[in-house]
């Protein structure tokens, strides 16, 4: 019953936030000097009758709180506005780049997260050796390489020394899908590899130094089953928090890694939304990204209670 009381209380909080998110986001895009009408003629020639049709269609003459009522109705119902520069639907358009972005967050998340496990976990079995300071060298030197400079060193790297190797642009197959992303997910994955993989040392430490460990050691467990059963079981959980987090957050991050590698997903079509005052795909990806953020938060907060029962629900 408290699970349950917790579920509808995290699940009305994030319709709370999601709405008051967007309306906030919605006001503030008409509330800056760009031009709705402007933006949709473009390069055509602008006539009153012109403005004055494009005004009526888009019930742009409406107050501002009617727009978004009409618009937030729309996304209820699966209507995510028409493209203001393009005119094309926007629905459509976010569905044809969501694999790029799903596709960098997936692999980057699942490669990261293993490789900073298995090297914390190294690392911390180790603890004052020479391979220690090796692995916790290597994860500090991660932790403050800026990705979009990885992506450009490794961008020249690859097109000088692997020139056949094609990673850039559009894909017409899922073979050419891979091809486009591995590259982009391995530097993306560095940052889990960096963040995780301190926490699961640190954490690992702090439990093959508890007490109960020494007891276990006492009653004559095998030492692996002491590591791997008992201490890391404790060490992982609050990395399968951070990790949940860094999942949530790494959305947004593709941005960089996509524009450098010129990739259309989420993030590029972002950046050029803002860049062209487009305000129905600005508004809805600030929507989806905000929401994804807390759909896994409230996923990681749920998990975290299952592997440690002893977490109490508030």
């Amino acid at each position: 019953m408290k699970r349950f009381r917790f579920i509808i209380k995290r699940l009305l909080s994030m319709i709370v936030i999601m709405f008051l998110v967007s309306f906030l986001v919605f006001v503030v895009l008409r509330m800056s000097d760009a031009d709705p009408l402007t933006v949709m003629i473009g390069n055509n020639q602008s006539t009153p009758e012109l403005r004055q049709a494009l005004t009526k269609k888009y019930h742009l003459d409406d107050p501002v709180h009617i727009q978004y009522l009409r618009w937030i109705k729309g996304v209820l119902s699966g209507d995510f506005g028409t493209d203001y520069v393009d005119g094309q639907d926007v629905k459509g358009l976010i569905m044809s780049r969501l694999p790029i972005t799903f596709g960098l967050v997936i692999m980057s998340s699942v490669i990261g997260s293993v490789i900073a496990v298995i090297m914390g976990v190294a690392a911390a079995l180790r603890k004052g050796r020479p391979s220690d300071a090796a692995i916790s060298g290597l994860m500090l030197v991660l932790s403050g390489a800026p990705s979009f400079l990885v992506s450009i060193l490794i961008l020249i790297f690859m097109t000088k020394y692997v020139p056949g190797y094609s990673f850039i642009g559009t894909y017409t197959n899922f073979g050419e899908f891979l091809q486009r992303i591995t590259i982009p997910s391995l530097i993306m994955a560095l940052t889990f590899v960096a963040m995780l993989g301190r926490i699961t040392r640190s954490n690992m430490i702090n439990q093959l130094q508890s007490p109960y460990i020494a007891t276990a050691a006492a009653k004559g467990l095998k030492q692996s089953n002491i590591t791997y059963k008992h201490a890391f079981h404790n060490a992982v959980i609050p990395v399968i928090t951070v990790a949940g987090y860094m999942i949530a957050g790494s959305i947004g991050s593709t941005v960089i890694v996509e524009q450098v590698f010129s990739l259309p997903g989420i993030g590029g079509l972002l950046i050029s939304a803002i860049e062209e005052n487009n305000f129905p795909i600005v508004q809805i990806l600030v929507l989806f990204m905000l929401g994804a953020y807390l759909v896994m938060s409230f996923v990681i907060d749920i998990l975290y209670t299952v592997l440690d029962p002893r977490v109490d629900l508030k």
